[in-house]
Order: C-alpha cells, then structure tokens, then sequence
C-alpha cells in the first residue's frame, strides 16, 4: 500500500504541480504528525495514516478538507484493513458535513449498498481504457467469452503457461501470471525463463544481463533467493512477491513497465498493489489454502482483481485473462463458476469485538466520543449498522468500555468518558490496547528480568506482531534453543497460549535474535524458509513495538527504557550491543560497524583519534565517508564544549 501510495503520490505531481497546485504524501509513522500535511492541495495517503492523524489532530486535518477519493472501496470488506477504512469514512462524514466523497471501485456485487449508506449517486458503466477479453485454455486452444479463439503451438516441453506466455512476447505483449504461492511463482519463472533466452533478441539479453548486475548490486545482502531472481531476470522473466526486497521490488516494476522485463511470475497480492498492467495475464491458480479447511477456490472477486490487469493503455487494443484447464468438462466450470459470475457482496466486519476495541479507544480519545450513548450514535453511522439494522452492539460496546475502564485506559468524570495518559499514549502509538496491556504489566511486573530475549518473547506475544507459522518439522529444531533460554522464557506471567503457539513465539524470537547477532540474511531465510522482504517486515514491527514498549516505560516511569532502547537500536541496525555506538554515525551501518569494530575501532572515542588515511584503509569506508565521519566527530566535540 505503501508503494501503491509512492505511485499515486508521482502520477499526481507530475499531472498537477504544473497548474500550482501542492500535492503531498502521507505514509509510515503513525507517531508523528506534520503540521505542513494541510498546506497542501491533495494529499494522498493510506487508510492507516488517515486513521493515525485523526487520532492526532483531527480539527486540524479536517480543517481544509473537501474531498476524499477512496480508490478500491471494496476494502470495507476486508477483514483486516476494512474496519479502519469504515471507520475513517465515517468520521470524516460526521466531522465535515458538506465533504464530497467519490468511492471507486471495479469488483463490488453490492455497490448500491454502499452507495445508499454514503448518501451517494451510483454511477456504474462497462467502460475500460482497453477492452478485456476473458477465456479458458484447453488442450492447445484459448475459447474467450465473446467466442472467439486462438491456437497456442506447445513447445517441445508441452509446457502449456510458456507457450501462451511466449505466444504472446513474440506478438510484442508482456505477460502477468498469477499462482497461489511464493514456491510456485519462483518455479514457474524459472521454468519459463529456461525457454526465453531463446526468443530474445541480442540487445535485449545485454540489457537483461546489465538489469541482472543492477539487481545483485542493489539488494542489501546477496542471498539464493536474489540469485534465483537475478538468473531468471537475465531472461527477461521474474517473480514477483513479498518475500523479496523493495529494492527488488521496484527493480522489476519498474522495468515491467519500460518493457524491459517480459514475464512476472507473481503471488495475487501484487493484483491489488502497485500498478501493473500486461497484454496478457495468466492466472494459473484458482485455488488458496486456508487454515483449517485445506484448498479452497478463490473468491470471483479475487478472480476479477488478477483478470483486470489485463490490458496496457497506450499499447494494447485489448487485454486477454486466461484460466488454465485440464480438460473440457473443467473449462466450461471455469466459465461458469469465474468469468460470467458475478463478484460477491461486500460485508462490514467492524462487529468484530478486536476491532471496536481499538477504534473505539481512539474515539475516545480523539474527543469524538464520549458516552455509550455517542458511540451507539456513531455505530448507527457505520456501514456494518447500515447492513445490520437489527443487530445490537450496546452489549458488546458496553463490554468494551468496562475494559478499557478496568484498565486505566479511560475514565469516567461527570458522567463523560475521558482518556487517561496511558489511553492516549495507546492510541497515538497506533497499537491495540490489548498489546499496551501485556507490555505494561511484564514492564510493571518486577519478577520478569527484561533480557533481550525475553523483551523479544514480549514483543512475539502481542497480538499486532504476527508470529513465524509453526511446521511439525521445526518442533525438533525450535525445542533445543527454547530449553537453553527456559528462563527467558518463563515469564511467571500467563498469556493462555497453547504449546505449539508458544513455540511458534520462540521460533520468531530466535529468527529476530539472529539478526542483532548479525547472521547473514541468506543464513537467516534458509533456516526459517522466508525472504529477505520477510526479514525486514519482521524487523520494521519488532521496533516500532520496541518504540511504543520504551514510550510506555517512560510514561509509568519505569527504568527498563534504557536496555529497551538498546535493543531496538540492534535491531533496526541488525547488530550486536557492541556495535551500538558506532551506527550511531551517519552512513555507518551493519557492515560497515563490524568492519571497523574488528579494525581496533571499538566506539566513538577510538574514532576520534584516527586519522583520515586510518579510517579510509577500513573496507567499504572510503575517502568520502572517512570525511564524512571525522567531520561528524568534530560536530560532537564543538557541542560538547
């Protein structure tokens, strides 16, 4: 959503600047608000941030406002991200009364649902930029919709998703083929890009060979993952998902978009990112494990996301969406059960207990509410009420307000519900008051030593930290590391998890332990089967729950901030404690600490008696950041005198 926002945010300058207007960007930090946010003329941020600055500022945010654009709207029905952005619409509609709002959406079965609860004109129409033609491949031979077809000639391998893939390179399209998982979408490039190298012309493998070099020289550890990935792209094929760095990321889409790259093997999450359009997309998988239940088919919505990026304005005439079938009885389920069936309804899932808690908090806190009464007046506003006339939530948020009572999180003074300090520290750290409550009480509970390790257990046993899933396989190799740290990981405080979760906790801890004990990435993926994307989401969400766990230590003024504060900075840098003072330097990073560290430069006071030729000799410093460093030192002294 981030790098969705990034392209919005350049597609709107490079449109807008020129006619005077200011646009700006809002993503990240949700602990920090930027006054300079409202001098500008269009803003473009996600659901999160918005929420974030309501929680802040909201006069002040809403002072200018007189538009919203919602693009994908249907994200109301996500059970993850759906309760913020419901809950952001309506109280930018309850705080600014005359505010236009346009909800933009290509896949709601259901939208003159959403439209009646928005007050709002439902505009619908059949209309896109290149028409899409949807249909079914079966032994040899795409039968499209409007009953049309095409003859795909199979290559020698009979390899079906390469020869329509290679059909479509060699009529100067571009390609997106959608499967259900990283494993998959990685063999599948290297499957097709084995066929490729043979239909590309020599200027085309020089500049795929220099993108190959770009790649290695941009990741920020050489790992088997961007050694797979840099073989495949000298080919002109990818893969594409989470697992992978943003550096790499943004290589490849911003390649796929120059034409340079010819074939994305991708995950369906990169159909609701950034955008990526291709003559032809394939979706290979129609189908999506899910916990508890095995395989499962995807729902049309999803079908309808991944066939929707079909078609390249300003080059394609049309775009094509291709399922894959065995054989015909299949093809015909195809047709009927994903290309001429309807996408699904979309549903609130604001009812959701976890969800009310923490938008509730933050109503709270922001002003918005300040009774039963007023939040049963903002539920009535919601979506999920518009949809559920007859289903009451006083219970529930009754419930709801006793806890964040019993807890200290609010007050109740004449009659009115109040934020205390911890209440509005929670809510301005964006965290669930669930999370607040555990990290308070073991920061609180003197009988917990706070070691690195057990501080990581903390952070592992909060519900906004998602934990590594725990196979039956890594039982024998998680059990050794958590019977030699017992200790840091008896808390004597209960958390009412199960075994395998507990293990499934100390399997993350021990993950993020490598790192501040500076393991190489590749070392790191290898042993806990993830990608270096994976690593670095880990490490993102372990330091700003450090961040929010030091904020809270102050506030209760208890001590444990310091060692806190510590390890955060290991993680954020990937070290050892030893290293702490140096990465305090500009420009001196994980390797670049160790490096002079083991040159006899322990700390910051060494540094300042080296010369420049000493500091130059150590690997990767340099002439420049020698100077760079000393004229640092020289800052530190001269504000020390």
């Amino acid at each position: 959503m981030k790098a969705l926002a990034s392209e919005k945010y350049d597609d709107f300058k490079e449109k807008y600047s020129s006619l005077g207007f200011k646009i700006g960007i809002a993503t990240g930090d949700f602990d920090s608000f930027d006054p300079d946010l409202i001098r500008y003329d269009i803003l473009i941020a996600t659901a999160e941030k918005i929420d974030s600055l309501l929680r802040q500022k909201p006069d002040l945010l809403c002072s200018r406002l007189a538009c919203i654009v919602i693009d994908e709207i249907h994200y109301i029905g996500d059970p993850h991200r759906g309760p913020t952005l419901e809950t952001v619409i309506t109280r930018l509609i309850c705080s600014v009364p005359s505010l236009k709002i346009l909800g933009l959406s290509a896949t709601i079965a259901n939208a003159h649902t959403i439209a009646h609860w928005l007050d709002a004109e439902l505009i619908t129409s059949t209309w896109r930029p290149v028409p899409l033609k949807e249909g079914v491949y079966c032994q040899g031979e795409v039968t499209f919709s409007d009953g049309t077809s095409k003859e795909i000639k199979l290559s020698d391998t009979d390899d079906a998703v390469a020869a329509i893939a290679i059909d479509c390179v060699n009529e100067k399209g571009q390609v997106l083929i959608f499967v259900n998982t990283r494993k998959s979408a990685q063999a599948e490039a290297r499957r097709i890009a084995n066929q490729f190298h043979k239909i590309l012309t020599p200027e085309e493998r020089i500049q795929l060979e220099k993108l190959s070099a770009e790649l290695h020289k941009n990741s920020q550890e050489t790992t088997k993952l961007s050694k797979q990935l840099a073989e495949c792209l000298k080919n002109g094929v990818v893969f594409h998902h989470a697992g992978l760095e943003h550096s790499q990321r943004k290589l490849i889409e911003d390649n796929f978009r120059s034409n340079n790259i010819k074939v994305i093997c991708a995950t369906p999450t990169l159909a609701v990112g950034v955008n990526l359009p291709s003559r032809r997309t394939i979706i290979r998988s129609l189908h999506r494990y899910v916990s508890g239940a095995g395989m499962r088919p995807i729902s049309v919505m999803e079908y309808k996301q991944m066939s929707g990026r079909a078609g390249r304005p300003k080059y394609d005439k049309f775009g094509e969406a291709i399922l894959i079938s065995r054989n015909k009885q299949e093809q015909g389920e195809l047709f009927s059960g994903f290309i001429f069936a309807k996408a699904e309804s979309i549903h609130s899932y604001l009812g959701n207990e976890n969800s009310l808690r923490i938008h509730l908090l933050s109503l709270i806190v922001s002003g918005f509410i300040f009774s039963l009464e007023s939040a049963l007046e903002f539920i009535k506003k919601t979506f999920f009420s518009y949809q559920e006339q007859f289903y009451d939530l006083t219970q529930t948020l009754s419930s709801i307000i006793d806890f964040l009572e019993r807890e200290e999180m609010i007050k109740t003074t004449h009659n009115k519900l109040l934020p205390t300090a911890f209440g509005s520290r929670i809510s301005r750290l964006y965290i669930d008051p669930i999370t607040a409550v555990i990290i308070r009480d073991c920061l609180k509970n003197s009988h917990i030593d706070l070691t690195p390790l057990t501080l990581l257990y903390i952070i592992c046993s909060v519900p906004d930290m998602v934990t590594l899933a725990l196979n039956k396989s890594d039982i024998e190799k998680v059990l050794p590391f958590a019977d030699a740290n017992k200790k840091a990981f008896d808390l004597n405080f209960s958390f009412n998890d199960d075994f395998s979760f507990h293990l499934a906790k100390i399997k993350t801890v021990w993950m993020i332990f490598q790192w501040t004990n500076e393991e190489k990435e590749e070392i790191i993926c290898d042993n806990f089967g993830i990608g270096p994307g994976d690593v670095h989401r880990f490490v993102e969400t372990t330091e700003w729950l450090l961040y929010a766990a030091i904020e809270l230590a102050k506030l209760f003024k208890i001590p444990a901030h310091k060692s806190i504060y510590n390890l955060r900075t290991q993680i954020r840098y990937g070290i050892k404690a030893e290293l702490i003072d140096l990465v305090s330097l500009k420009g001196i990073g994980r390797m670049r600490a160790r490096n002079l560290f083991s040159k006899g430069f322990k700390n910051i006071s060494e540094l300042k008696n080296a010369s420049l030729e000493q500091l130059q000799k150590v690997p990767n410093i340099g002439k420049e950041l020698a100077q760079s460093i000393k004229n640092q030192l020289k800052e530190t002294i001269s504000e020390a005198t």
